[in-house]
């Protein structure tokens, strides 16, 4: 594959990403996603969440009012799980490192998206760019 970027642009980019990489939000995120990957308890959660869906979708297999039994009561499991899971500590944190983190580089994106276009991306209601953003409304 030809190389697009020329060293000059992939000097600086590496700068971006250093400077990025220095910020607290970067080291945020990180320190979540290590939690996250150590906690035991939300990851036992999630793997019995997993397995429960694929019970689920077994159950959907079969017709018989044993069947229909079977899914009511894995499905209730399920939502127990998934509150279980999304009101753990870890993961809620995790969601919160990751929403800061993704403004973020969303902000970056959007202010090279500027630097080099002269223009301001919008919100997906276009109401920060007046219409003026080229989607068809």
């Amino acid at each position: 594959m030809e190389e697009l970027l020329t060293p000059e642009m992939k000097a600086v980019i590496a700068e971006l990403g250093e400077i990025i990489k220095a910020d607290p939000r970067h080291q945020a995120i990180r320190d979540c996603i290590e939690e996250y990957e150590r906690s035991e308890e939300l990851n036992n959660l999630i793997a019995e969440y997993n397995m429960q869906q694929n019970a689920l979708a077994d159950a959907y297999g079969k017709n018989d009012e044993a069947a229909e039994t079977l899914r009511t009561a894995v499905q209730a499991r399920i939502d127990a799980l998934y509150d279980q899971i999304t009101t753990h500590p870890v993961y809620t944190a995790y969601v919160e490192a990751k929403q800061t983190f993704d403004a973020l580089t969303s902000e970056v994106f959007g202010e090279l998206q500027f630097v080099i276009t002269g223009q301001r991306p919008c919100s997906h209601n276009c109401a920060s760019c007046h219409s003026d953003c080229g989607h068809q409304h």
